[in-house]
């Protein structure tokens, strides 16, 4: 199940779980449990970096 966290793609540098910009404390998520913050992958990166880069085209 893929759950929409953010109306806009999160911050390429945003935790890896979540989205949520560092610090963000303990988050809860369905499916994840408690969790602090974790560096995202590079490719979560990219495609954060890409998401953010068509939505300002669109605008």
């Amino acid at each position: 199940m893929n759950v929409i966290r953010h109306q806009t793609a999160p911050n390429p540098d945003g935790c890896r779980w979540c989205g949520y910009d560092n610090p963000h404390g303990w988050q809860y998520l369905p499916g994840k449990g408690g969790h602090q913050w974790e560096q995202p992958t590079n490719a979560q990166r990219l495609a954060r970096m890409r998401a953010r880069r068509a939505n300002r085209k669109e605008q």
